[in-house]
């Protein structure tokens, strides 16, 4: 699926999607949220729970790397 196709999907549509064709890539913390970043085959998408209800809140779909840069912080590497 695009991920223009996924964006146009209803809520329930998207959580059903995302929970069948998701692979796990990485999780930051954010002012109350865990959110996690998945691979859905041509596009990313985070999933934003509530820490203090630990409930779903948000699934973020995105095509740009930009988005990927707080990801990228957790990233160390040692020293070559």
């Amino acid at each position: 699926m695009s991920f223009l196709q996924f964006r146009d999907l209803s809520y329930s549509e998207q959580a059903a999607y995302f929970s069948a064709h998701r692979t796990y890539l990485a999780r930051r913390y954010t002012a109350g949220f865990t959110v996690h970043l998945y691979y859905l085959g041509s596009f990313f998408c985070e999933e934003w729970i509530c820490q203090t209800q630990n409930e779903l809140r948000l699934l973020r779909p995105f095509t740009g790397t930009e988005q990927l840069l707080p990801y990228t912080e957790l990233v160390h590497l040692p020293s070559l």
